[in-house]
Order: C-alpha cells, then structure tokens, then sequence
C-alpha cells in the first residue's frame, strides 16, 4: 500500500497563555490519501483551523508525528519547510487576498516568485491556470472589476499555478452567496478529478456534503472520519 500524501500521527498542539496551558489540538491521528476530497468540520474552538494550519505548514505541532509525502516535517528547517509550503501546497482562504493594483494575471504569475518556475514559463504558466478555472477573458481585469465568484477563481488559479499536489482551503465559500458557492465546488470537484487533493475547511453542511469524506472536530480531538 502507497503512503499517504499526509499522515499525522498523535499529533497535538499546545500553547501557553500565562499560566495556563490550552491543548488546541489533541492526539490527532489521520492519513490523507493522494486524490482524496475531504472536509473538516466543527464549532468555533475545536481545533480545526489549527489542524490546519499545521497541515499547511504554517504552524508547528508540539506533540506527535507528522509526515509529508513521507518526509518527517518535524525534523526540517523553517527554510526547507517554507520551501515544501511554496512548492507542494496550494491554498485558498475566505479573503481572496488578491492585489488590487494589479491585473489578474499579474496576481497569479506573483504566486511563482519565489518558486522554481523559470521566469521565462510564469506568463503562460499562469494563463493555463486561469484557463483552467475559466477565466482567461479577465486576465486583463483588474480584481475590483471581477465578482466575488470570479475573484475566488482568481485566488484558486493563483493556488494551482505552481502544480501542488494539494490544495488547503479555509472556508472558501464563506464570503459568496450560495449559487457561486456551488459553482466554487463544481470546480473544485473538476480539479479533484484531475487529481488534485482537497481539504476543505468548513461550518456549512452543504459545502460538506461535497466532500466525499468529512472529519468532525471537538474540543481539539478528531472526533469522527466518516466517507459518503
């Protein structure tokens, strides 16, 4: 059997505020597989966001086990973490989180600044992806002339462009009505079939029910893994 994409193992995540000790995350055990579609789910402060954040590399576990394509993250340094998140994660968050002062292709060729892609590529590296996502007549726009739907769409490109193998992504719908939410999914799942992994994280049942697996979060402990 292959390893998982991402495998956490008793993973935990404590902070100390004065005296007191808060357990964000408590002893979490999952494996996301390679083309999985999955959503996390629970109430404010069950510790999904920051099962997130670790997941994304953007927070460091205290406690546990937590591997990357197979890779001990826990034993990297920031510069080899930061470039496993630049390079192999993809993320989409409520805000777009897009420059206004520049067009949309400009937004999503910026995404590979830092990355591996020659300067050369990005032009059309970035077209591809807004094609992909079904925007190449706005890549001239600037993001205050595009709708919320097609500003999502933008950030989403942005997130693909550098071909991760997953894409993280914090309530992503939770700033659109509930028509261009459902168009938001339907290209999530497009994206999933060309293989992409996908984690959702989410406080609305219908973005859920998308998912083809949902994790269900309280008081810091994965609570439930449960497959449609």
């Amino acid at each position: 059997m292959s390893e998982p994409l991402i495998r956490l193992e008793g993973v935990g995540r404590t902070f100390r505020s004065g005296e007191v000790e808060v357990n964000a995350l408590r002893e979490a055990d999952l494996a996301i597989d390679r083309g999985d579609y999955l959503s996390i789910m629970g109430p404010s402060g069950s510790g999904k966001s920051t099962l997130l954040n670790i997941t994304a590399l953007l927070d460091r576990h205290t406690s546990g086990t937590y591997r990357f394509e197979g890779r001990d993250v826990g034993r990297l340094s920031e510069g080899e973490r930061t470039g496993l998140r630049a390079h192999r994660i993809g993320f989409v968050f409520q805000a777009f989180h897009l420059l206004t002062h520049r067009t949309v292709l400009e937004n999503v060729v910026l995404s590979m600044l830092y990355g591996s892609v020659p300067r050369s590529d990005r032009k059309a590296r970035a077209a591809g992806a807004l094609e992909r996502v079904g925007l190449s007549d706005r890549a001239g726009f600037l993001p205050s002339r595009l709708s919320g739907g097609e500003r999502q769409r933008v950030a989403i490109a942005r997130a693909i462009v550098t071909r991760p193998p997953i894409l993280l992504c914090d309530e992503p719908t939770g700033s659109l009505d509930s028509t261009t939410s459902r168009s938001i999914l339907e290209l999530f799942e497009e994206l999933r079939s060309d293989g992409l992994t996908i984690v959702v994280v989410t406080h609305d049942q219908m973005v859920s029910s998308r998912a083809e697996r949902t994790i269900a979060m309280h008081d810091g402990r994965v609570t439930q893994d449960t497959r449609a």
